[in-house]
C-alpha cells in the first residue's frame, strides 16, 4: 500500500467536517465473515450449487419453503470480533470526528466495536420478528418445532431474522436518512461493497460534497462520482496501516 495514498487518507479525514462511510460486506470479512458477490462469497457458492439466491434469500420461499429454509447448510459457526476497520472507525468517533457508518451489513460488529451512529440500511440479524404478528425475538429466545423452524410462542407464525431479503424495500425512514446523511457529508467514504444491489448502489449518487474516496479490493463501476482516491487493498488492512499516523489503543 502507497505510503502517499494513506498520507491524502489522513489528510482527507482531518479536512472534513461530516464524513460517511458506505461500507458493505468487504468491510467484515476480515472478522471471518464471508461476502457475497466474490469467488468464495455466500450468493457465488449458492449459484455454483445451482441455488438461486434470488428465489431462496426471499420472503415468500420462507413462508411457501419454511422447512428447507431453515435447514440450508450453513457455515460452521464461529465466535466473531470487530477487526480493525470497525475499531478504527470508533476511534476516530471518540476522537471528535463526525463519522456517520451507513452499513449494508447486518452483523452489528460497528456497534460491538463501540461506534455511536450507524445506520444499518439492510436491517439487523440481531432481532427476529414473528411474520403473523410482528412480536420481536432475540436469537437467543427462539423456540423450534420438530421440523427446525423457529416459531412464535403466541401464534406459532414462522420467526425469521430482521434482514431485508430479496424483493423487499429498504425502510423508508432508513432510506430517507441514508440520502440526507449522504447530502450533508464533505467526505464519503466507499469500502468493501460491489455497488450491485439496488438501492445502495444508487444512493452514493446523493452525494454533493468535495471528496469521495474508495477502498475496495476490486475497481467499481462508478463513472458518475469523482473519485479522489482509490485504494485497492482490504478495509482492515488499510485502517490498519492508516492507524500509524494516529497510534489509536486498538489490536
Amino acid at each position: 500500500m502507497k505510503e502517499k495514498h494513506l498520507k491524502r487518507l489522513q489528510q482527507y479525514i482531518e479536512e472534513a467536517k461530516i464524513i460517511t462511510f458506505f461500507g458493505g460486506a468487504g468491510v467484515s470479512t476480515e472478522s471471518g465473515i464471508p461476502d457475497y458477490r466474490s469467488s468464495e462469497g455466500t450468493y457465488t457458492k449458492m449459484e455454483e450449487n445451482r441455488q438461486d439466491p434470488k428465489k431462496i434469500m426471499n420472503r415468500r420461499y420462507i413462508q411457501s419453503n419454511p422447512v428447507e429454509f431453515f435447514n440450508r447448510p450453513e457455515p460452521e459457526r464461529r465466535i466473531i470480533e470487530p477487526n480493525l476497520a470497525h475499531k478504527m472507525l470508533a476511534e476516530f468517533e471518540k476522537s471528535g470526528h463526525d463519522i456517520r457508518v451507513i452499513t449494508q451489513n447486518v452483523d452489528g460488529l460497528h456497534q460491538r466495536a463501540g461506534h455511536r451512529w450507524v445506520l444499518e440500511l439492510h436491517g439487523s440479524g440481531r432481532s427476529w420478528y414473528c411474520m403473523d404478528c410482528q412480536r420481536v425475538y432475540l436469537p437467543s429466545e427462539l423456540q423450534r418445532d420438530k421440523d427446525n423452524v423457529p416459531r412464535c410462542y403466541v401464534d406459532n407464525g414462522i420467526v425469521r431474522p430482521g434482514v431485508v431479503f430479496f424483493g423487499e424495500n429498504v425502510q423508508p425512514e432508513n432510506l430517507e436518512k441514508t440520502k440526507t446523511t449522504i447530502q450533508k457529508s464533505d467526505l464519503l467514504i466507499i469500502a468493501g461493497t460491489s455497488l450491485t444491489v439496488f438501492p445502495a448502489n444508487r444512493l452514493i449518487y446523493e452525494f454533493k460534497g468535495r471528496r469521495v474516496v474508495i477502498i475496495n479490493t476490486e475497481k467499481l463501476a462508478v463513472d458518475q462520482l469523482n473519485v479522489d482516491l482509490y485504494i485497492e487493498a482490504p478495509v482492515g488492512e488499510t485502517f490498519a496501516e492508516l492507524n500509524r499516523f494516529y497510534n489509536f489503543p486498538i489490536k
